[in-house]
């Protein structure tokens, strides 16, 4: 009977440590994601109070080569404020106008900087995009202020984001850049079919159930099979409608988004502490690789990655079957960690969209007569771009170097098979 008591409170004891150092685990990594958020919103409000100085200083200058230093810095700017942006747990339907409007207005400053819009024109969209930035940077303060602080961690986030009542702040600023998208930047017919595309309102598929969605979470993640799942519908007044699970597994928790029509996954974000481990970048494309063939993206290749201190984000590309072209619209992107090689976050959108294709003739081309004496090859492939209209060409897709004044650069330049037209000139780094 002694040692049946012993055993018992031996078992009681492990079991309240073990829960202590559970609960331990948890609030620390609850405070190392509230500060990693926090810089992440920190760098986001400093990245748009220098976006609004770029657009105002672009609307000083009429000489071309003057106003090039600012549009590049808006378009990179924009850029990087996305980058932060995706990885925020900010309320849907605003963070879906804001990326719509910063998408917007890189693209615009990039044509302008490129000559394929006249100055005249993107004067009055900055000029027009000068003034709504200013009033969001007011509210977005107002929004975000001790967003990440005073202890809340993810329960309280998802809690908000999740909630039949959105949060009317969110609510006011999500309205807000929509009106400022709708002003700063009106669409043209091809636009708003591009934009319908954008908005998943041409999926064709079946809508799935909560259970389909459940069993394929399940099936894409089996190290997740032990956690507990909690799955929410998007609010009526959602862009595109999609189910939204919540889950959580000891120290690891996260979240992934599928569309209704179609349960195709849109978004993944796991968190959980780093470990030791490092594999190398082969290693980890090609586990990146093996999760997109299970997960039914058979048609993609591996484009580029990069890495930070922890993580790997590689990018992936679909090739057209007819073709065998790349299409960079039709991306996945894959976040992978360094220490084992598990898929820590999935953004497959663009992949969904699918772009529509259109027959094009592939003329005959000659590189060598095509660039000036003393240019270099090194890679020809065919791949699909947008031109001014944002309608996908098939080009010839050159890496070509060229050495000028004792420095030899490199570019990448896509040239349209059929008008033999330069759609893309890029200086690469």
């Amino acid at each position: 009977m002694k040692k049946l008591l012993f055993l018992f409170c031996y078992a009681t004891v492990a079991l309240a440590v073990f829960s202590w150092n559970a609960s331990a685990e948890n609030e620390k990594l609850n405070l190392l994601l509230n500060g990693q958020y926090s810089n992440k919103l920190s760098e986001s409000s400093e990245q748009l109070t220098d976006l609004e100085r770029e657009v105002r200083k672009v609307l000083l200058y009429r000489d071309e080569s003057s106003a090039a230093e600012p549009l590049g810095n808006i378009w990179r700017l924009s850029s990087e404020m996305k980058n932060n942006l995706s990885s925020l747990p900010l309320d849907h339907h605003f963070s879906t106008e804001w990326m719509n409007y910063l998408t917007r207005l890189g693209d615009y400053a990039d044509l302008a900087s490129r000559g394929a819009i006249p100055q005249e024109k993107w004067e009055k969209a900055l000029g027009n995009a000068a003034a709504n930035l200013s009033d969001f940077s007011g509210e977005w303060s107002v929004a975000t202020e001790d967003m990440f602080t005073g202890g809340t961690g993810p329960d309280e986030w998802f809690a908000s984001m999740e909630g039949e009542v959105p949060d009317k702040r969110w609510a006011n600023l999500g309205h807000a850049v929509k009106t400022y998208a709708e002003s700063d930047f009106p669409l043209t017919t091809s636009e708003h079919d591009e934009q319908k595309k954008k908005d998943l309102q041409l999926l064709s598929d079946q809508p799935v159930k909560r259970e389909d969605v459940i069993r394929e979470f399940k099936n894409l993640f089996p190290g997740l099979e032990g956690a507990s799942v909690h799955v929410s519908e998007s609010r009526k007044d959602a862009v595109y409608p999609f189910y939204h699970i919540r889950f959580q597994d000891g120290v690891r928790f996260g979240y992934a988004d599928f569309t209704k029509k179609g349960g195709h996954l849109l978004s993944l974000l796991i968190e959980r502490p780093a470990g030791e481990g490092k594999l190398s970048e082969a290693e980890i494309r090609d586990k990146a690789g093996q999760f997109l063939k299970q997960a039914g993206y058979e048609d993609v290749v591996f484009e580029e990655s990069r890495e930070n201190s922890n993580y790997w984000h590689l990018s992936f590309v679909r090739i057209d079957s007819k073709t065998g072209a790349k299409v960079f619209a039709d991306g996945i992107q894959v976040k992978a960690a360094k220490d084992n090689g598990e898929i820590l976050g999935v953004n497959s959108m663009e992949y969904i969209q699918k772009e529509d294709l259109k027959p094009q003739p592939i003329k005959p081309f000659d590189p060598g007569k095509f660039f000036s004496a003393g240019t270099e090859v090194h890679s020809s492939e065919l791949a699909y771009t947008a031109n001014r209209e944002l309608v996908q060409r098939l080009c010839h897709l050159l890496i070509v170097t060229k050495e000028t004044g004792g420095q030899k650069d490199t570019y990448r330049v896509m040239v349209d098979t059929d008008t033999g037209e330069v759609l893309k000139n890029e200086l690469l780094h």
